[in-house]
């Protein structure tokens, strides 16, 4: 599904790289999160799975494509086979619920018919069957998280990119997103998540990548946000001297 082998990304004027050698592999229907402090490359490294910027060195395989050479005009076809969930939402403000998940439909082509069809199942999917005609200022940010996950899943993509799709959200909220995000994988979506919030990556152990500036630093599966520290009450403490009892 991804294969990243010896990925550096530079940006202009940066004093270091983005990312720096980085390589690691998803298979089909995984669920990823990758973690670490902001500036760590999360973001960047996500922007190089959508091709939105290019490797400075490295491959990267998505979806049978390598990002790095496969030419500018095939780009929108590959993506059509990926979502991408942002933390801002980035949802048309003069188009209702139902016009902002059709529109993702309407670029690439979809009829009318399949829209009229598409868009109402997957409203339903996340809990917003009721609210087609609402505006995005008619929602909370939850609901509006929701029809940006509705708008990236509405085309049944092999991949979904969430890039801290839970930051602004409550942890209540949060959660929600999270069962959704869990059904979808679930159905066979492959999910890459970059996130902050310990209490998500905790409770689901999942596989987790984490990243310090640019360089991957661990790679775990069914793992926590943090290395788990070791259990005190089972170190064996060494026995004490002479002098010290």
């Amino acid at each position: 599904m991804i294969s990243i082998s010896n990925v550096t990304k530079h940006h202009k004027g940066a004093t270091r790289p983005a990312v720096d050698g980085v390589s690691f592999e998803i298979e089909r229907g995984d669920f990823v999160f990758l973690v670490g402090a902001s500036g760590s490359g999360k973001s960047t490294l996500l922007r190089l799975m959508l091709r939105e910027e290019i490797a400075s060195k490295g491959d990267i395989f998505v979806l049978g494509q390598n990002l790095v050479t496969v030419p500018s005009r095939k780009v929108p076809v590959l993506r059509r086979k990926m979502g991408v969930v942002f933390q801002d939402f980035r949802l048309l403000p003069n188009k209702t619920v139902f016009q902002n998940v059709a529109f993702s439909l309407e670029v690439i082509g979809k009829s009318s018919a399949f829209i009229s069809e598409a868009v109402p199942e997957v409203l339903a999917l996340v809990g917003l069957g009721e609210k087609a005609e609402r505006y995005p200022n008619e929602l909370s940010g939850g609901e509006q998280q929701r029809v940006a996950l509705a708008r990236a899943i509405v085309n049944k993509p092999d991949l979904l990119l969430a890039d801290e799709p839970t930051g602004n959200l409550d942890p209540a909220t949060s959660a929600d997103i999270v069962a959704l995000l869990e059904k979808i994988n679930q159905a066979g979506t492959t999910i890459v998540m970059a996130t902050h919030d310990v209490g998500i990556v905790d409770r689901l152990k999942r596989r987790v990548i984490e990243l310090r500036q640019g360089v991957i630093v661990r790679d775990d599966k069914k793992s926590g946000y943090e290395t788990a520290l070791p259990n005190t009450d089972q170190i064996e403490m060494p026995a004490a001297s002479e002098e010290q009892k």
